[in-house]
């Protein structure tokens, strides 16, 4: 099995440590130190996993549960809990969240885009960031992963997207499958990525399409 997740992951963690707990990241309004929070309590508390379903009461449970564990445990063992991942001694019952998570296939398949998505809300808030160099193998796991993820996060979007990565292919959302008007976003996966989990002013994306289409899905609500 490839290990990108987790690779990833050890970055992500990296880029954390080098980062002030106060640092701006473009996750919302999340500091550094609340989105290492989330990370963390994502893979081990049901609470901050139903957080993120549309739900106004889960989502204000969740942020309690982050802001507290930022609160009573320093930075820098909040990040060395992200770099370590969850695991099975982590598990509590009756629902062993971190047992889920910690199984290799689960790991890898549903925490890439993930840890991809957080590492560049890091980076990309800071000034002078820029895009980093990654393996051909990432790019294309990246890209494997682009349209299960579209199903949720443009769901809302009422304009037909093609996504297009040059030399890999296109993504079609169901709009643009039934023949509605189309907006094509083309990039390499991972500023695809950035585009398909809503950080469009900070995607390395190029638009093509009618102008007020355009518009539209600059304006749509892209997010989980």
């Amino acid at each position: 099995m490839q290990h990108h997740a987790a690779a990833e992951r050890l970055a992500l963690s990296e880029t954390l440590r080098r980062t002030g707990p106060g640092a701006e990241t473009l996750c919302g309004d999340w500091s550094a130190a609340q989105l290492a929070a989330h990370l963390v309590l994502r893979e081990r508390s049901v609470v901050e996993l139903l957080g993120r379903l549309p739900s106004r009461q889960l989502r204000q449970l969740a942020q309690r549960q982050i802001d507290r564990l930022v609160a009573v445990e320093p930075y820098e063992r909040i990040v060395d809990a992200v770099a370590a991942g969850p695991s099975w001694t982590d598990a509590m019952w009756p629902i062993p969240t971190s047992a889920i998570w910690s199984l290799p296939p689960v790991r890898e398949h549903a925490n890439l885009l993930e840890y991809l998505v957080h590492h560049e809300d890091v980076r990309r808030a800071a000034p002078g960031w820029e895009p980093r160099q990654l393996p051909i193998q990432t790019h294309d796991a990246v890209w494997n992963r682009l349209a299960t993820a579209g199903r949720i996060t443009l769901r809302n979007v009422g304009i037909g997207l093609v996504l297009v990565a040059p030399s890999r292919g296109e993504i079609r959302t169901r709009l643009a499958r039934r023949g509605a008007p189309v907006v094509t976003v083309t990039g390499d996966p991972v500023e695809l990525a950035m585009f398909v989990f809503g950080r469009l002013t900070v995607a390395g994306v190029e638009y093509d399409g009618a102008p007020a289409e355009i518009a539209a899905v600059k304006g749509a609500d892209i997010s989980i």
